[in-house]
């Protein structure tokens, strides 16, 4: 479906297009066309939390690092496993509030309570990623796709890029779907893939708040895995816009 066509959706049908989407994404994530890519990288998050039509606000990041853990050298596999699994296609968890440790969760919690509650951040707040694979490092995404296009050239095909790709594409589809009334792009990657043009720096992107074609705003501010005193009032001003 096209956007126009997905914003013509009710709440159910709009849950039901999420559902289909999250069971296409698992289907192809574990198929053997790119079993060399999970060699690499064996997990996925979409969303990280539960299914919110309309909601106040939503959170668009990059791509998953951890959820057990602040650093690669603390991952315990098996709890990492755990927290993964639990937020497989539709659930009810609040992923930045029940597992806290990840910086981005903290600070997006920290700040976002700030100028609400954690009330609110459970029942008004949705989250997802604009890459749903996770690459827990800094630069991830690179290495993500860096390794995708290696595993690609040497197979003479396309399979590990398309899958990213999809992603990608999904995660655009999920904004029609829900229509937030405020779109808060985690960090300047996040935010090129959708409204703001290459050449502008992280400053300007924040200077500029922008109207989605359901009535929404959007805004783009500093990473949530990074401290910022100004972020709270960012999101407060554009709310209040």
């Amino acid at each position: 479906m096209y956007a126009k066509e997905l914003m013509l959706l009710n709440e159910d049908q709009s849950k039901s297009e999420v559902v289909k989407l999250l069971e296409e994404f698992d289907q192809d994530f574990h198929s053997p066309k790119v079993d060399e890519l999970r060699e690499t990288f064996p997990r996925y998050v979409a969303l990280y939390t539960k299914f919110i039509f309309q909601p106040n606000i939503a959170v668009r990041g990059i791509n998953p690092s951890l959820f057990s853990c602040r650093k690669a050298d603390d991952l315990n596999e098996e709890k990492e496993v755990r927290r993964v699994t639990s937020l497989k296609g539709l659930h009810n968890i609040n992923a930045y509030i029940e597992y806290p440790e990840p910086l981005y969760h903290h600070y997006l919690v920290k700040d976002i309570e700030k100028i609400t509650s954690k009330d609110f951040i459970r029942q008004n707040l949705m989250g997802w990623n604009d890459c749903f694979i996770q690459s827990p490092k800094q630069g991830g995404m690179n290495f993500l796709e860096s390794k995708a296009k290696s595993i690609d050239k040497k197979n003479k095909n396309s399979f590990c890029i398309d899958l990213i790709n999809k992603s990608k594409l999904i995660a655009n589809k999920f904004e029609y779907l829900t229509r937030p009334k405020l779109l808060i792009y985690a960090g300047r990657d996040a935010a090129l893939q959708a409204r703001w043009d290459d050449r502008d720096s992280l400053n300007k992107m924040k200077k500029q708040v922008k109207k989605t074609i359901w009535g929404g705003k959007a805004i783009a501010v500093k990473h949530f895995s990074y401290p910022c005193s100004k972020r709270s009032e960012e999101i407060i001003s554009a709310l209040n816009i």
